[in-house]
Order: structure tokens, then C-alpha cells, then sequence
């Protein structure tokens, strides 16, 4: 087999994962915008049409993740990207010669779906064999800040008539062209997958793995619980006007991908200064608590306002390149796609439990509106879950440098 040297894999595999990203972001608003505008289809055939497209993906993670651990990673991505700008060129011309069908456009945005889904375990899965380790933060960094683009809608910046629609899902189809190719150029050595024992039997070992490892489940339960109090502190937090001098507002968009770019730049000039669990741990400490700058119904201004809501993004961010890396760098090369389907399963869980969450608080407080006052305790509250969530992670670190004096 013909290999290239640590930087040229490296190289390539970056502009891969950045072509895929850029592609996912355009590809991921082209449902809504070829449904609503170009078909003129209602909103209750679009509800239908996106819960199926937002569900499939999920219920099809921990197969899609079986797959990823069966297969050699660089061909499937090289596939992966060659069938979404397959399934998204043919919907571009479509589109181009106004012979779009309902049916078309949710057959592509479920193969696209179950792509992105398989396209995300595959490359998280190809980073160990494509790039040397003390690499695996600074790549996640940068895919993380290019993923912080999606923030801004890019697919919405080329218009929404049927030409500008269809040249966005050209681009699209670009993005994954060129992702495929770059991938199938790394050609990285990769472990030989086990013997199979079956799609439900290499699942649940896949889950029970991730789940019995102390420093995974502690991964787990952090993300979990990020995820799930997100919603609860977004919704009770104070939202002022977010105007300077009455002629320039700061845009949510831009403070996000500000925050989660500066979070991610400091996961990589922190990373060699500490161990992966303790920068993680000690970014959750130290960002989390500036969310009480945002207490429902104390609307302190602006600036306490942006503090508090990018401070927690940024150390948010910080800690999920970390984590991400970490896990890359402990789990066994062919059990990472089940790991990753198993965390993505956590996530989505996360965010049901999360929606419940603010149901119940509504009820119990009878708040009318963000930022009324009496929300204040949900904000506390939240606050405190997600340092809860993060104590595990704590204690694996512990247990870690009472085994490596090193901290390594």
C-alpha cells in the first residue's frame, strides 16, 4: 500500500474534513428552502417531511456505527462523499429544470441524512490513522470553528429563488466531491476489523464498552448534561437589546461562532499544559458560572449579557475539542464509530430530556416570557447540573494521576 508522510495525511485529511463540514452546513437548510419556496408545500407536509428526515439518521446510528467499525474508514468516506453529490447533484438539476417532486427532494434529504450521520462516525473514526496524535486537537479545533459557520445560515446567502436553491445544492454536491476525493488521496494504514458477531451483538458491545469506561461515561454524562440544560438557560435568561449607541447591534450569529472559535483556539494552546480531563474540567469551572450573569427578570445590560452567554460557549468549546480528542486518542480503532453512534444516541436523548425539562419548569414557575422574573431559579439550577455533570470527569482525572504521577 502506498502512504504518504504524517503532514501530507494530514494536509488532506484536513481539506477533506473541511469540505465535508463546509457541504453538510449548505446542504443541512436546502430541506425547507426546496420545500417551502420551490414545491410551495405546506407546513404540516414539511413537519412530516423533516421528522422523518431528523429521525432515520438517529434510529439507524448504532447500525450506521457498526458499519464504520466493520469497513476501512479512508474508502468509506471516499463513498460517502461520492453518494451525496450524487443524490444532491441530481436534486440540483432537478431543481434547474423545474422537475422537482416531493418524493425526490425527502428521498435526498434522508440519503443525505443517513450520509452525514455515517460521514461524521467515519472521520471522527479516521483521525487516529490519518493524523499523529498530538495533531488530534488542533484538526478537531479547526472543523469545530468551520462547523461554527453553520451559525450563519450559509446555504440562505445564495438567495431564495429556484436558480439561487439549486445553485446551493451545487456547491453542496461540490463540498462532498471534493471531500471524497481528498479523503481517498490520505490512504492511511488501518487496523484490521475483528471477526463479526452480528449487527445487534457488535452494537451492544459498542455501548456497554462506552459506557463501562470510566473516562467515556464521564464524557458522556458531561455532554448529556450540557446538552440538556442548554435549552432550560437559554429560554429563562434575561435577552436585552442587543444594540450599541442606537446604530449597531451585535449579532447572536457572530457572538456564537466568536465564542466557540476562541473556545477552540484555546483548546489548542492549553492542550500540552494539561491533561485532556483536567483542561476539560477545569474549562467547565472556571466559564459555566458566568451564566448567572444572564438571570431571568435582572437584565443587567449588554455587556453582562455577552459575558454571559460566550464566556459559557467558549469553555463549552474548549472542552468539547478536548473531550472529543481524548476520546479519539483511548478507544480501540474499531470500536470508535459505535462509541460515537452511542454518543450522538446520549445527545439526542439529552435534547428530549432537555425539552421536558423546560416544559416542566413553565409549569411549575407559570412564566409568560424569557427574562421575567421568578426564572431566576432555573438559571441557578441549570448552572449548577452542568457543574454537577462535569464532576465525573474530576474523578477520573484523580484516579488517572494516581496511576500516571505525569498527569500524561
Amino acid at each position: 500500500m502506498i502512504t504518504h508522510t504524517p503532514r501530507r495525511g494530514l494536509v488532506l485529511y484536513l481539506a477533506g474534513g473541511v469540505s465535508r463540514q463546509l457541504a453538510v452546513i449548505i446542504e443541512a437548510s436546502l430541506l425547507m428552502m426546496t420545500m417551502l419556496t420551490v414545491l410551495g408545500s405546506g407546513y404540516a407536509e414539511f413537519g412530516l417531511s423533516q421528522a422523518a428526515v431528523s429521525l432515520l439518521p438517529i434510529l439507524f446510528a448504532l447500525p450506521l456505527g457498526v458499519l464504520v467499525d466493520r469497513v476501512r474508514r479512508g474508502t468509506a468516506l471516499a463513498m460517502i462523499g461520492w453518494l451525496g453529490a450524487g443524490l444532491l447533484a441530481s436534486l440540483a438539476a432537478a431543481i434547474w429544470l423545474d422537475a422537482v417532486t416531493l418524493p425526490h427532494v425527502v428521498l435526498v434529504a434522508v440519503g443525505v441524512g443517513m450520509l452525514r450521520v455515517s460521514g461524521e462516525l467515519a472521520q471522527d473514526a479516521y483521525l487516529p490513522a490519518a493524523v499523529e496524535r498530538d495533531r488530534f486537537v488542533p484538526v478537531n479545533a479547526v472543523l469545530v470553528i468551520v462547523g461554527g459557520l453553520g451559525s450563519f445560515g450559509l446555504a440562505f446567502q445564495f438567495g431564495d429563488s429556484p436558480g439561487a436553491i439549486a445553485v446551493a445544492v451545487g456547491f453542496a454536491a461540490l463540498g462532498f466531491a471534493a471531500s471524497a476525493w481528498l479523503f481517498g488521496l490520505v490512504r492511511a494504514p488501518e487496523e484490521l476489523a475483528p471477526p463479526r458477531a452480528g449487527v445487534w451483538g457488535e452494537a451492544v458491545e459498542g455501548v456497554r464498552f462506552t459506557l463501562a469506561h470510566p473516562a467515556l461515561r464521564a464524557i458522556v454524562v458531561y455532554l448529556f448534561g450540557l446538552t440538556a440544560m442548554e435549552g432550560l438557560i437559554d429560554d429563562f435568561a434575561t435577552k436585552p437589546s442587543l444594540e450599541v449607541n442606537g446604530d449597531f447591534r451585535i449579532d447572536p450569529s457572530w457572538m456564537a461562532f466568536a465564542a466557540t472559535s476562541i473556545g477552540a483556539v484555546l483548546a489548542v494552546l492549553l492542550r500540552r499544559r494539561a491533561g485532556a480531563l483536567r483542561l476539560a474540567w477545569v474549562a467547565v469551572l472556571v466559564s459555566q458560572p458566568f451564566t448567572l450573569l444572564v438571570l431571568a427578570g435582572m437584565d443587567w445590560g449588554l455587556i453582562p449579557y455577552v459575558l454571559g452567554r460566550a464566556v459559557p460557549w467558549a469553555g463549552a468549546a474548549l472542552a468539547g475539542v478536548t473531550l472529543l480528542s481524548h476520546r479519539q486518542a483511548i478507544t480501540p480503532s474499531r470500536l470508535l464509530g459505535r462509541s460515537g453512534a452511542t454518543l450522538i444516541i446520549a445527545l439526542v436523548v439529552a435534547e428530549v430530556a432537555g425539552s421536558f425539562l423546560e416544559v416542566l419548569a413553565e409549569f411549575l414557575i407559570g412564566r409568560q416570557g424569557p427574562g421575567d422574573a421568578g426564572g431566576w431559579p432555573v438559571v441557578v439550577l441549570a448552572t449548577a447540573g452542568v457543574l454537577a455533570c462535569a464532576v465525573p470527569m474530576s474523578r477520573v482525572r484523580q484516579a488517572e494521576l494516581d496511576t500516571a504521577p505525569d498527569g500524561r
